[in-house]
């Protein structure tokens, strides 16, 4: 007789929506990764430019120049907000998506010990039927030895 697990549907759909919920929270982390790699680079590029509007300055901007400049910085301080507030957003998407992940799996780690006690539990049911029928057929192979008393 073979193993059957009763519960086997609900334990694939278990490991099905943990793995869904896996691939979620690996998005979510590429996507993070990806803002705070973008941010990262803004704030180099911001510094590269903050140095390079120095060097210029000092021979010597035009009234224009300097204007256009100091709209450009506000646009890139509208910009790093912008991101700052998106990688926020990020975060938590990914706090909430952990938890939710940690619960799936929590969910399927329940099926999957019950399965393992299930199995271990017939697995052993199984060596003493088969240790029973070896005894069995050891004492049948006895008693008639021992009703002859020539035999011996």
């Amino acid at each position: 007789m073979a193993f059957v697990f009763t519960l086997r549907a609900l334990l694939r759909v278990r490991e099905i929506h943990e793995a869904a919920e896996l691939q979620q929270l690996q998005t979510l982390a590429a996507q993070t990764n990806a803002v705070r790699a973008e941010i990262e680079a803004f704030d180099a590029a911001k510094a590269e430019l903050r140095r390079n509007v120095g060097l210029y300055s000092a021979a010597g901007l035009t009234g224009a120049e300097l204007h256009f400049q100091l709209h450009a910085e506000s646009a890139r301080a509208r910009r790093r907000k912008e991101l700052g507030i998106k990688l926020q957003e990020l975060e938590k998407a990914f706090a909430a998506q952990q938890i939710r992940f940690l619960d799936a799996r929590q969910q399927r780690e329940v099926l999957s010990t019950l399965r393992d006690q299930q199995l271990a539990a017939f697995e052993l049911e199984q060596s003493r039927r088969a240790q029973q029928r070896l005894d069995e057929l050891f004492l049948m192979r006895r008693i008639p030895a021992r009703q002859n008393p020539e035999s011996i």
